[in-house]
């Protein structure tokens, strides 16, 4: 069987994730609901819907209730909102506008006022509507996820344990993210492996869809023979593609890279090419598939190449509760010597949702 001191520790980090997930998401949701509830949204029906305006985006307006928990409703079934928020109002050419909307038929267009002075927006060309939370405090500002997922086979004695977080902050004309995995295998022998990584990204929006990022992150794979990786990025790119539905981006830049290996400490500067896909399903389970894919090109390593990849599904069971299925692969054309060229894996995990 395991080594207790390792299992045990393990089993202790899931316990505290699962705590968070549980009390911590129901804290959450008691600091949100301190808040007043005083968007009115305005159906064509005649029907009115008073809550907590939380996002447009997909084509759905998403309003948190006191009664009905969160409901999704369909843009172009909406004929007015009121709302006292400070808004950034994203249009569909990649430009943005920062205000309140006022109380407005939306057929013949939406006013938002800013400073003073109100402007009228063809309502197709609103993309996206988030509010910015210019007087509340901090914490009360982050937005984010965890998750835990355990598995263990009997046969060939093998427990596999994943955590995962990501936070996110956003302000007018930037947004800063936060995430951290952290995957263990734990085996009868001594060939137990751990892959971990934590990571920050500065996203600053710029016009026509246009922004740049600059990111800085650690990585830890012993598959792969990497006691530590610190990584140090800046790159351009664009939206592609903005639907309803679906949203796909790109961005290229330079990375600097030092590495703590089996073999040794070396450092290089890289290219860096990413690609990001997210494809949304708001109707009952509300699903989101997402597809990543990074490719690093040695600038001053010639021939060297590393790439990381995943894709992942993620479905909501209940009030913010999720199931997520990821899976992942890693690859590096020049590992530290006896080490793997490439490490991928499938993991299962239930989070929560803040």
């Amino acid at each position: 069987m395991f080594d207790n001191t390792p299992v045990s520790r393990a089993l202790v980090l899931v316990a505290l994730t699962a705590m968070l997930i549980g009390p911590g998401e129901s804290a959450l949701a008691q600091l949100d609901d301190s808040g007043q509830y005083t968007d009115r949204i305005h159906l064509k029906n005649g029907d009115i819907i008073t809550g907590n305006l939380k996002q447009l985006d997909r084509g759905k307006l998403r309003l948190k209730t006191r009664t009905m928990d969160t409901v999704f409703i369909n843009w172009v079934d909406i004929e007015s909102i009121d709302s006292d928020k400070y808004l950034r109002i994203e249009k569909s050419d990649g430009s943005f506008s920062y205000g309140q909307i006022q109380h407005s038929d939306l057929e013949s267009g939406l006013v938002v006022e800013t400073h003073g002075e109100e402007a009228k927006l063809p309502i197709l060309s609103v993309s996206t509507i988030q509010p910015i939370r210019v007087n509340e405090s901090f914490w009360r500002r982050l937005e984010g996820d965890a998750s835990a997922g355990i598995d263990y086979t009997k046969g060939s004695d093998i427990l596999l344990i994943n955590l995962s977080s990501n936070l996110r902050f956003r302000e007018e004309k930037y947004e800063l993210s936060f995430g951290a995995n952290w995957n263990e295998t734990l085996r009868t022998e001594e060939n137990n492996s751990s892959r971990a990584d934590l990571n920050g990204v500065y996203t600053r929006f710029l016009r026509g869809r246009w922004f740049w990022k600059g990111s800085a992150g650690f990585e830890r794979n012993e598959e792969l023979g990497l006691d530590l990786r610190m990584l140090v990025s800046g790159s351009a790119g664009r939206y592609l593609a903005q639907t309803p539905t679906l949203r796909f981006e790109l961005n290229a830049g330079l990375a600097g890279n030092l590495e703590e290996r089996r073999d040794g400490r070396s450092k290089s500067v890289e290219g860096m090419i990413r690609s990001s896909l997210d494809i949304f399903k708001y109707s009952l389970p509300i699903t989101r598939f997402s597809a990543n894919v990074s490719v690093f090109p040695g600038i001053t390593e010639s021939g060297r190449i590393r790439t990381n990849a995943d894709i992942s599904m993620r479905n909501e069971i209940v009030r913010s509760v999720f199931w997520k299925l990821l899976i992942y692969h890693t690859y590096d054309n020049r590992p530290p010597e006896g080490s793997s060229e490439d490490d991928y894996g499938i993991i299962t995990s239930i989070g929560a949702s803040f």
